[in-house]
């Protein structure tokens, strides 16, 4: 298993954007065949920080997946 951490660096005054980009992505990547962990928008500390975590079986799974 993998687990992909991505980390963005977002305008703090677009943070509605990033929410919104995180939902529709949200959906996408379970019906690419990932797991989920979540997407983290600032709340405390930096606020152009934001990350988001996925788990996908396998290096070949996630190689299938970026096609």
């Amino acid at each position: 298993m993998i687990t992909c951490f991505i980390r963005y660096e977002i305008d703090p005054c677009k943070q509605q954007d990033f929410e919104a980009y995180a939902r529709n992505w949200g959906q996408i990547i379970p019906r690419c065949g990932a797991d989920l962990i979540g997407y983290y928008a600032p709340h405390e500390g930096s606020s152009t920080t934001a990350y988001g975590l996925y788990n996908i079986d396998s290096l070949a799974a996630y190689e299938s997946y970026r096609q």
